[in-house]
């Protein structure tokens, strides 16, 4: 993987010196090699930098840069398209400085598109009906993978409180990854101060995600229950004395339980929602009594082409799918991660609305 991974990085090397090439019209044979040995130097130093803290704070500055070279391989890609429509089927001459113009709009456009993805988000809304007694609608807001860090921050939850706020929902549930794995940014910044404004009538819930458990996992929970947020590993709610809340740890706690020892304290005959961070056991979790399933996690493969790959090694990447009695909902997520940029998907909410087919008998 490490060996693949390195390839890949000089081979973005390689393209961004040809693009570059191309791009600034480079003929002198000297001068090319004199540009590529520039590029390689420059990016092999950053991915030094990003390896020694290894998928951490400076790694994901190499992968800033990466990306953004990787964008410069689809404005390059679409030009060529273009071009090639341009003289192969309207039988036009070619004219190299429109089409180096062209270039230059399509990646500023495309960088611009995937930065506005990221950093503006939507709200989505969905109704789940169940069979089981509900008097009335339970009204849901799902957040998931804030990564409250450097990029994201207190103007991002301050815009969060208001979208959950203008939704009128009854409770907010926060599906992990709250941090990017620690609190570092988070007390740097004072980002309480914006948390603490998340609120709802029947409360704001929390589980713990990848990220979270990422050996600062006991900072990360007090932090969010300082903030008014229960967290819920491996807990269970019962909201207005209605609606079962299950919360679940993720994946990367060794001590997780599995999904259905967490259910008999509870009485299944309620609406049951459960609330963890991955979605990865979907289909085990569809033989059980549970009426909704939420997470997030996947950020929707949160950059094309992985927004198309990842769909083929999970059950479900993103949105809702009904799997035998269970509503299935995975987010692509509120923030973003490593990286401030977001190609194929947005940044979102969702407003899930859980109502019965009929009454309750109590």
């Amino acid at each position: 993987m490490m060996l693949l991974f390195l390839f890949i990085t000089q081979g973005l090397s390689v393209t961004t010196s040809i693009l570059l090439c191309w791009l600034i019209r480079i003929k002198r044979r000297q001068n090319k090699l004199l540009l590529a040995g520039a590029v390689f130097t420059i990016n092999n130093i950053i991915l030094l930098y990003g390896l020694s803290e290894f998928w951490r704070a400076r790694f994901h500055v190499y992968l800033v840069i990466s990306i953004l070279q990787g964008f410069m391989l689809y404005a390059a890609f679409i030009t060529a398209l273009i071009a090639g429509v341009y003289s192969y089927i309207f039988k036009q001459q070619s004219r190299p400085k429109l089409l180096r113009a062209l270039a230059v709009g399509l990646y500023l456009g495309i960088v611009g598109l995937a930065v506005f993805n990221a950093y503006s988000p939507v709200v989505h809304h969905l109704t789940v009906q169940t069979d089981k007694p509900l008097d009335k609608p339970l009204k849901m807001a799902l957040v998931s993978d804030t990564h409250l860090d450097r990029w994201f921050g207190n103007r991002q939850l301050k815009e969060l409180v208001s979208l959950i706020d203008a939704q009128h929902v009854d409770t907010v549930l926060l599906a992990g990854d709250i941090m990017n794995d620690s609190t570092y940014y988070y007390d740097k910044t004072n980002m309480h101060k914006q948390l603490s404004k998340l609120t709802a009538p029947l409360g704001v819930y929390a589980v713990l995600g990848n990220h979270d458990y990422s050996g600062n996992q006991v900072a990360i929970a007090e932090a969010v229950s300082n903030a008014g947020i229960q967290v819920i590993d491996n807990k269970s709610v019962y909201l207005n004395d209605a609606v079962w809340l299950v919360g679940r740890s993720d994946e990367t706690d060794y001590g997780r339980p599995l999904a259905e020892e967490l259910l008999p304290p509870i009485d299944t005959n309620k609406p049951v929602v459960m609330l963890e961070h991955s979605p990865s056991e979907i289909r085990l979790i569809s033989h059980l009594p549970v009426d909704l399933h939420l997470t997030g996690h996947t950020h929707g493969g949160q950059i094309f082409p992985l927004t198309m790959l990842m769909k083929y090694s999970r059950p479900l990447l993103y949105g809702a799918k009904k799997i035998k009695d269970t509503q299935f909902l995975v987010t692509s997520g509120y923030g973003f991660g490593a990286v401030p940029f977001r190609l194929g998907t947005r940044s979102e909410i969702w407003v899930i609305t859980l109502e019965s087919t009929k009454k309750s008998a109590d």
